[in-house]
């Protein structure tokens, strides 16, 4: 006993739908209108999209210790993009923009409930989305009830790129700027320090080496010349010379050292001044968003026509398996 094969062909097919017209067209008509009325209930949302490109030079520079990477007017690469994908993705660019945007009540969520943050941050994330294209451009794209109130949210997002990107510099120029001031402070007083011990050697009548090298040539030239007070006098201040020069040249030469340190220290400062004033954009605006004129979605058309090809297949499919089920269920062909 052998049951028979599914017939699958088209012409099997299309004879069944055929026998089955009738009930077709009253599901495609009873389908088309209950889409149709679905779509008209749904609520029409707005797209505004601001395309931004990041900008190269983060920093300002104003000496030669400062790290220049390109010039201002040069466009970023991709590591600079996905830095500035991360920082419109942040948690502290999403808390200026909904408090710019006044996006709780916007969105209609009550601050005072628990869980008011994740709510207002699922609606922020799933309205809104930022994403790198293949020219390393940034797209900031928002869907709204509100086309206005989207194109004000998309902007109000690449404007804070800058702030959020500039704080976070001025943040770190002003933690640098105290450990700098903090050593600058420790090598003053040390240098303090050093001249107070030149001075007192000084005082002493310790001499450089080329003033000790002229001292030993004065008292040979004074034998014979002078009286014995004055050759006592240098052969005192030689014999003084002899017992502290080497502290005396040590105490110089890193009286050398710290001035230079120094001197390095202030132009770090400089540059970590103007970093900490730093306020310059941090991308190029392309394009600015402006209020949509047309609807983005529902696209009715498209649900109209994807639920009924969705419930004419299933329709199709139920009137293969009611026709299959009386062949194998039924009388069985020896």
């Amino acid at each position: 006993m052998t049951k028979p094969e599914v017939d699958l062909s088209l012409k099997a097919l299309f004879q069944l739908m055929w026998k089955n017209r009738r009930l077709f067209i009253i599901v495609s008509v009873i389908t088309i209108v209950l889409s149709a009325v679905i779509s008209l209930l749904l609520t029409e949302y707005y797209r505004s999209t601001v395309v931004i490109f990041p900008a190269r030079t983060s920093t300002l520079t104003l000496n030669e210790s400062g790290v220049k990477r390109g010039n201002i007017s040069d466009f970023g690469e991709e590591q600079e993009a996905e830095q500035l994908l991360q920082i419109i993705n942040s948690e502290e660019l999403q808390i200026k923009v909904i408090e710019k945007n006044d996006l709780y009540e916007h969105y209609e969520v009550d601050q005072s409930e628990p869980h008011a943050r994740s709510k207002i941050r699922q609606t922020y994330n799933s309205n809104i989305t930022a994403k790198r294209t293949k020219y390393n451009s940034i797209d900031i794209s928002v869907i709204d009830k509100d086309p206005v109130k989207a194109s004000e949210i998309a902007n109000s997002i690449s404007e804070y790129t800058d702030t959020v990107k500039n704080d976070m510099i001025r943040e770190r120029a002003r933690t640098s700027m105290n450990m700098v001031l903090g050593e600058r402070q420790r090598l003053t007083e040390e240098l303090a320090d050093v001249s107070g011990a030149l001075d007192s050697l000084k005082a002493l009548g310790v001499v450089s080496e080329l003033e000790r090298a002229a001292l030993r040539e004065s008292l040979g030239r004074a034998y014979g010349r002078v009286g014995e007070n004055k050759i006592k006098q240098l052969e005192k201040q030689i014999e003084t010379n002899q017992k502290y020069a080497e502290v005396y040249d040590a105490k110089r030469r890193q009286r050398e050292i710290l001035v230079d340190q120094l001197q390095r220290f202030r132009s770090v400062e400089n540059q970590l001044q103007a970093d900490a004033a730093i306020d310059i954009p941090q991308k190029f605006t392309v394009d600015r968003a402006v209020p949509a004129d047309k609807k983005s979605f529902p696209v009715r058309w498209l649900i109209v026509a994807g639920s009924l090809v969705s419930v004419l297949f299933f329709t199709l499919i139920l009137l293969i398996m009611r026709d299959q089920y009386a062949e194998f269920f039924g009388e069985e062909t020896a």
